[in-house]
């Protein structure tokens, strides 16, 4: 009955709570208490069928009349004999060295007393006096020639010890004492160790064990002390080691709980639930079921609280996160991947677009790429009535060169001469190769004045540093020609201002070479050239 009632109390949440004390023993104490009262009761059966503890009493009215008989037949033998001292002296030894014996006598069928030890007058006395039983004073018939002679009268001391001494005298009340004390303890520790190493789903009902086994999350329920009660199928198939755990056993002594969780027992999740009253919820753990493995779990801990508000166990619940873990790093990997990828395909259409919009030779921009921009400066440039200058830059004699020193050689010059210019103009500048030897640099926000200046700094550069650094040809002498023209009025079109600049380009070169000419200084100088 005390088994079915602590099997019960695994019906959680309502029959968990039945394991509050309301002012009674534990489930282990009371069936101690019930096995030592079984155990009373049969010896108290065996006493009264069996006669096995016969009562001190018994026994001690037994042995004195053993030793009135004894005495009897020893004091007829020498009545018989008629050897009266002998007798005498009998009678007295039995007094000193029987233990117990108070007096002995002989006395005649007439009521005479004709020998005795010790002072039976009194001790007889008071015996009768006192209303002695049969175990205090024994009278044995004495018979002489087939007749009644009289009779051997012995006294005995009386018991005087208080009634308890006399309890602990009696052999079935000592026995059922030792059992009920030691018996007690005993049972104790033997029932404690039954009970840890209880299968509960030998005993719980099935729909209990089943509404857990069908729990897709592993479920522990636990005690107050921390130790196994009941676990479902999802539990045991977490791993080998959840496999082999059993009731009875505590959930923090578990080696591979203890390799996730730490070493401290209070930290872990079921006793902080359990301490603080208050469900713990999504404390993750990574264990290792096997080389090279690592199995992710969720444990979340709620627990089981009585009437009073006290912890009366926990139900814990372990969520294999293992699979999710590898879809997740999966997804991260395929994601770095694709962001590589991505960042990959920037790169190239990166390159694709610098292929498309810059001359492969010298990195300038190409003549398409530059048109397009182009167009968007002057219409800027025409709507807000900002300055906007471009320069027309031709190589001097590049013919010449190609000739003399092969078209490898020419190639180096353009390149240097391309260099140049890209170190020469601002970030928001523009340099082209718009064809051959021939560039164009786009000056946003210079008049044309700035713009003059620019164009002398980038020809006096080309005239110093590019033909050193054309190693090829020692000696060589580079120079350029550049025409500079501004937004005005009379360039209606982007292309109008290009061709303005040209014609600055075709001054300079008719002026001698490698010089600058702006575009109003140009029709003037073109004139006097014609003249």
């Amino acid at each position: 009955m005390n088994l079915k009632l602590s099997v019960s109390a695994l019906r959680l949440p309502r029959i968990l709570g039945k394991l509050s004390w309301r002012a009674k023993p534990s489930p282990l104490v009371q069936m101690s208490l019930a096995l030592v009262s079984i155990c009373g009761m049969l010896l108290v059966l065996a006493d009264v069928l069996l006669g096995v503890f016969p009562s001190h009493r018994d026994e001690q009215l037994k042995l004195r009349k053993q030793v009135g008989e004894a005495v009897a037949v020893q004091v007829a033998t020498l009545l018989k004999a008629r050897d009266t001292a002998a007798l005498q002296a009998t009678l007295r030894d039995v007094v000193s060295r029987t233990p117990g014996v108070r007096s002995v006598a002989l006395r005649r069928a007439d009521g005479e007393l004709v020998l005795k030890g010790g002072d039976h007058e009194a001790a007889w006395k008071a015996q009768s006096a006192g209303g002695a039983s049969m175990a205090e004073r024994i009278d044995v018939p004495m018979q002489a020639d087939g007749r009644r002679w009289g009779n051997l009268e012995i006294a005995f001391d009386t018991d005087k010890s208080p009634w308890w001494k006399q309890l602990l005298r009696e052999p079935l009340l000592v026995t059922m004492a030792f059992v009920g004390s030691v018996g007690l303890l005993v049972f104790s520790l033997y029932m404690r160790r039954v009970l840890q190493h209880l299968d509960p789903s030998q005993v719980i009902p099935e729909r209990v064990q089943g509404a857990f086994d069908a729990m897709t999350e592993g479920v522990a329920v636990l005690d107050a002390q921390g130790r196994l009660l009941l676990t479902n199928r999802s539990f045991k198939a977490l791993n080998a080691w959840a496999a082999q755990v059993r009731a009875g056993q505590a959930l923090s002594q578990q080696e591979w709980l203890v390799s996730g969780l730490g070493p401290l027992a209070a930290t872990h999740p079921w006793m902080r639930a359990m301490g603080e009253r208050a469900a713990v919820s999504g404390q993750t753990l990574q264990i290792e079921p096997a080389p090279g493995q690592v199995q992710h779990l969720v444990v979340n801990a709620s627990p089981v609280l009585d009437g009073a508000g006290r912890a009366r166990g926990c139900l814990v619940t372990f969520s294999d996160m293992t699979a999710l873990q590898r879809s997740n790093q999966s997804l991260r990997e395929a994601l770095n991947n694709l962001s590589a990828s991505q960042e990959q395909v920037k790169h190239q259409n990166e390159e694709l677009k610098r292929l498309a919009t810059r001359d492969p030779m010298t990195g300038a921009f190409n003549r398409r790429a530059f048109n397009e921009s182009w167009e968007s400066m002057f219409a800027s440039a025409c709507n807000t009535r900002l300055a906007l200058s471009v320069l027309v830059l031709d190589i001097d004699f590049f013919k010449k060169v190609n000739d003399t020193h092969g078209h490898g050689v020419g190639d180096r010059v353009i390149q240097e001469v391309a260099k140049l210019l890209q170190a020469s103009v601002r970030p928001v500048d523009m340099v082209c190769r718009y064809g051959g030897e021939e560039f164009v640099v786009a000056l946003p926000g210079l008049d044309a004045g700035e713009a003059q200046q620019v164009a002398e700094r980038i020809r006096q550069a080309i005239e110093i540093q590019c033909g050193p650094a054309v190693k090829e040809v020692p000696g060589m002498r580079v120079t350029a020609s550049i025409g500079v023209a501004q937004y005005n009025a009379e360039a209606r079109t982007s292309t109008e201002l290009l061709d303005q600049a040209d014609q600055a380009l075709y001054a300079a070169k008719k002026g001698g070479r490698n010089r600058v000419c702006a575009h109003g200084s140009a029709a003037a100088a073109l004139a006097e050239v014609d003249g």
